[in-house]
């Protein structure tokens, strides 16, 4: 285990998992395994092997079946600070969402049937193209977000979205926001939490276009490959693209390297310890990776002869609004400087963060890397408790672990245990294995 870095307060973030399932309806189903059902028609309970800490006795649950076997969507996303799991369930020909109180399962509230706009009649269906959930933040309020996005080959495509308060309350909840964007894009678009905002981003032609959607004012700003830093004048940077958003404006990150928002800071000038300036200037290094909370994590070239192995990156997290160094670790969280792939997950808290082989404790302003150094075997973690406590995959993805962040003491657990997909105060989420009609079930258990 290695690490360094500085001190920082952070915000709670919503965590989300892709769902599969199958089925012409919501399938929706809601019980407390141990008591009283929160919702008419619950399931038998079903069997979770949960980590020691957690109450199998007890909990809730709920089944998402309208999905195709093979979609890969977003039907689930958590609410911290509202403390609600909310659920895209299909009800007719549309669809609507189901928010449920955290710990105890009861319902909190419901939206109104909301239909995405229709296929044409010469485009072939496909899953991305069915509507997903999600949860975002802006200037400290969560909203419940879904979205899909329709091609139009003769036409514009467009991304179309409704956006609810996550801490809503009552039946048949109208969106606090409509909105469709139009683009020529080339492939599927991609919504997410961009940090202060949603962030809709696409390809067009080549050139990466991006879309910050202001939830509390209800208004839009395009963005194409002009965004630029300042000393992109001097430097000949190729082109930008939006990566997330601060409340101050975007966060570009440049080709080839670079990131920071326009006019009010820039990477260049909070290094990270490790980074190689020789090899490239330090305008010319910083890769944005993810953007989550009130965090930039990026990945930067290492000196030569830092690590034992070649190409493991410096790892950092900078400030959204103010850009100051944090916290950083030589560790590769997976795929390497080009192509990071765990987005990072953080606790319901905000102390702890974790990205794949990377835990971050703010509060001590530490890193820590389970990459594996000839020492210990890589170990990509999933989720983390307010007390420290990670779970993930060791041994190439095959064997279940709890990982102490602090201690860096990992623990292999039976390899039949489940981990949870998602922590929230309290409460950890599970994800069961598809049952044969491609139902997807997520069960929620209380800790001891």
């Amino acid at each position: 285990m290695r690490g360094m870095g500085r001190a920082v307060t952070i915000m709670v973030a919503a965590a989300m998992l892709t769902a599969c399932g199958d089925g012409d309806d919501g399938g929706a189903r809601g019980g407390d395994l141990g008591g009283p059902s929160p919702s008419a028609g619950a399931s038998p309970q079903p069997v979770v092997k949960a980590p020691e800490g957690f109450d199998t006795a007890k909990g809730w649950q709920e089944t998402v079946g309208w999905l195709p076997e093979e979609a890969k969507n977003l039907t689930v996303g958590a609410a911290a600070k509202a403390g609600v799991v909310a659920f895209l369930q299909k009800k007719g020909e549309g669809y609507v969402v189901e928010a449920r109180d955290a710990v105890t399962g009861a319902p909190r509230w419901s939206s109104q049937q909301w239909q995405p706009p229709a296929l044409p009649e010469d485009v072939k269906p496909d899953p991305s193209y069915l509507p997903q959930l999600l949860v975002a933040n802006e200037d400290g309020r969560e909203y419940v977000v879904v979205w899909a996005y329709t091609p139009r080959f003769t036409d514009e495509d467009t991304v179309s979205l409704v956006a609810y308060p996550a801490d809503s309350s009552g039946t048949e909840v109208a969106a606090a926001h409509t909105r469709t964007v139009p683009m020529d894009a080339y492939g599927p678009a991609k919504v997410v939490d961009g940090g202060n905002g949603l962030l809709v981003s696409w390809e067009e032609k080549g050139i990466d276009h991006a879309a910050a959607i202001d939830l509390s004012k209800d208004r839009v700003k395009t963005y194409d490959e002009s965004v630029r830093l300042p000393y992109c004048e001097q430097t000949g940077c190729i082109s930008g693209s939006v990566a997330g958003l601060s409340p101050d404006g975007p966060v570009v990150t440049l080709s080839p390297a670079g990131f920071g928002v326009p006019g009010v800071w820039q990477a260049s000038d909070a290094v990270p310890p490790g980074a190689d300036l020789k090899f490239v200037s330090k305008y010319e290094n910083g890769r944005v990776f993810a953007v989550v909370g009130e965090h930039v994590f990026s990945l930067w070239n290492a000196e030569k002869g830092l690590t034992k192995q070649g190409g493991i990156p410096v790892a950092a997290v900078h400030d959204l609004k103010s850009g100051k160094l944090r916290t950083s670790v030589v560790c590769d969280p997976g795929g390497g400087l080009d192509g990071a792939s765990h987005q990072p997950v953080l606790s319901p808290n905000g102390r702890y963060a974790v990205a794949g082989t990377i835990a971050v404790d703010f509060e001590k302003g530490q890193s820590y890397c389970f990459g594996g150094d000839g020492e210990q075997e890589s170990v990509r973690l999933v989720s983390v408790d307010d007390d420290g406590t990670a779970y993930g995959y060791g041994q190439g993805g095959d064997v279940p672990v709890t990982v102490a962040v602090g201690t860096g003491k990992i623990e292999e657990l039976p390899q039949d245990t489940q981990i949870p997909f998602l922590s929230l105060p309290g409460i950890g989420g599970f994800s069961l294995p598809a049952a044969t009609n491609g139902e997807r079930q997520f069960v929620f258990l209380p800790r001891r």
